[in-house]
């Protein structure tokens, strides 16, 4: 009986505290911790709900609206696992881009963490690889119209946009390849050349044993004939050929082997001259579309230095990067033609002014712009140091000579250049007329020490086509429109490169070939505008 009772009573002391903490969570909900889970999903469960309204991902899908996607994205089924869906992919892909990811890993992090990239995605998680699949079918190839249909999608939404003027500018953007490991052109053909004279004197030294003739120039099939006969001899006579140490070679097997190295070297060499192409002078091993140029800063050493590079040049137009494209060429001068077609290409239309540095002042870009109705303001070579006091003082430099009535130069002596001769260049695009001046009166002349070295007359080189583009070239430099382009070209498409490489941090570049290579920059180019327009938005509403 006293069991029993001490157990009623527990039980009704259990029941009243129940009966309290009920009461107390009636009243206190927030106490309570019944049927509850650290990482409970909570309502709601749209992921669009939790981003913020002026969040860049509203005006990424924005412009992402204005572009027709299906005739890049829709493309017949194939065999095996269904594809994610290609217009998600792309969103994700731009919008990486648009905020400084470049890595497919970090893509596909992004989209596990980040919830605009599950917003985009719909929660789907690729992997890196599906991106890099996705990268290689869809954009590959398609990419300068992608480019093209985002920049026009843009300008319906930023009608603010000139798009009559246009700031051109280039840079040099390091290679994903080993800096100390490159081909020199001309050291290759150097190197071929030497063999060819060795393979005579080779010849020579066989003499009637084969029937081989000497030749100025040598390929493989002519070393590998001589070879099958050097066999037949060997057959013929019951040579074997030994190698090893303490072993004597016969002289025909060291004809033998002297004739394979010759091989192999040549073979060596027409590779690497074939690399290099026509164009180039240099080529990379690692990334052999790259060419070896001189970037201003190495990462190491923090001096100028020779390393594997692309050319990269954009056209800017109100902040916009409107065209970029990627070069093999060490210099800005010849790309600037092949730019402004490739814009033709796209917008089926040239802009009515170009401006530039002096990095593309020369005959054949001046004489483009002409052809094309285009207002240059691009500086020439020597614009800036004609401006300098010690260059103006220098009496006996061609440029600061006075000229008469009819044109000719006129020496610091008093006396009158003439032309005395005339070619025409055919070269280039555009023919050019070089004449050769001279005043023959230097022999007796007092100040001939100072003027010249040379033992007869000095002698001039006029291009009166190049000089009469040189003073136009000036006078535009120097007007109140020319000193206004000048300022927004360093504005605009100088700063253009510095955001990319010092805010976006990139300034080297990640993938190999030159394909390859000038998707992953127009990308960097698409997320450029796309960040442009949504921080113009922003402005204008703060503005408002």
């Amino acid at each position: 009986m006293h069991l029993i009772s001490k157990e009623k009573g527990c039980i009704f002391w259990y029941n009243l505290a129940m009966k309290n903490i009920e009461v107390l969570e009636l009243n206190h909900s927030y106490l309570s911790n019944r049927n509850y889970t650290a990482f409970q999903m909570i309502l709601p469960l749209d992921c669009e709900k939790k981003i913020d309204s002026s969040d860049p991902v509203y005006s990424f899908l924005e412009v992402m609206e204005g572009v027709n996607w299906n005739k890049y994205l829709d493309h017949p089924a194939h065999r095996g696992r269904e594809e994610y869906n290609p217009f998600k992919m792309i969103k994700v892909i731009l919008f990486a881009f648009m905020n400084h990811i470049y890595s497919l890993r970090d893509i596909e992090k992004s989209c596990r963490t980040d919830i605009r990239f599950m917003f985009l995605m719909q929660e789907e998680t690729p992997s890196h690889m599906a991106f890099h699949r996705f990268i290689q079918k869809y954009l590959k190839y398609d990419i300068q119209f992608i480019f093209r249909d985002i920049f026009e999608s843009i300008e319906i939404l930023d009608p603010s946009i000139d798009h009559d003027t246009v700031y051109i500018d280039g840079t040099k953007l390091e290679a994903n390849a080993n800096k100390f490991t490159f081909i020199w052109k001309k050291t290759a053909i150097k190197t071929r050349d030497k063999i060819f004279t060795r393979l005579n004197e080779w010849v020579k030294k066989l003499g009637d044993r084969i029937e081989a003739s000497q030749k100025e120039e040598w390929t493989i099939k002519d070393i590998e004939n001589m070879a099958n006969q050097i066999f037949h001899i060997v057959e013929q006579e019951g040579i074997t050929f030994i190698y090893g140490k303490g072993k004597r070679k016969s002289q025909i097997q060291r004809y033998y082997d002297e004739l394979m190295k010759y091989k192999e070297t040549l073979q060596n060499c027409l590779e690497r001259i074939e690399l290099c192409g026509p164009d180039r002078n240099s080529c990379s091993k690692t990334d052999h579309d790259a060419t070896m140029m001189h970037m201003k800063e190495d990462h190491y050493m923090k001096t100028g230095i020779f390393k594997a590079g692309y050319n990269a040049q954009i056209a800017v137009s109100s902040e916009y990067i409107q065209l970029a494209c990627i070069y093999q060429d060490r210099t800005d001068q010849k790309t600037f033609i092949k730019f402004l077609e490739t814009f033709r290409a796209l917008y089926n239309r040239m802009p009515k002014t170009v401006v530039a540095d002096a990095g593309y002042g020369s005959y054949d870009n001046y004489f483009f712009c002409l052809e094309n109705d285009m207002e240059a303001y691009i500086k020439y070579m020597m614009y800036s140091k004609e401006k300098e006091t010690s260059y103006k003082k220098k009496t006996f430099i061609k440029s600061n000579w006075n000229r008469n009535g009819n044109g000719r130069y006129i020496c610091p002596a008093g006396h009158e250049f003439s032309c005395i001769n005339e070619t025409v260049d055919k070269r280039s695009k555009y023919y050019r007329i070089n004449q050769t001046h001279s005043c023959g009166k230097c022999t007796d002349c007092p100040l001939k020490s100072q003027c010249t070295k040379a033992k007869g007359d000095r002698t001039i080189s006029v291009n009166p086509i190049l000089e009469e583009f040189e003073r136009t070239a000036r006078k535009k430099l120097n007007s109140e429109e020319g000193i206004h382009h000048r300022v927004q070209r360093s504005i605009q498409s100088e700063g253009a490169f510095g955001v990319i490489k010092e805010d976006y941090a990139y300034d080297r570049l990640h993938r190999r070939s030159i394909k390859n290579v000038e998707m992953e920059f127009l990308l960097v180019c698409v997320g450029f505008n796309l960040m442009k327009y949504h921080n113009k938005k922003i402005r204008k509403k703060a503005q408002a």
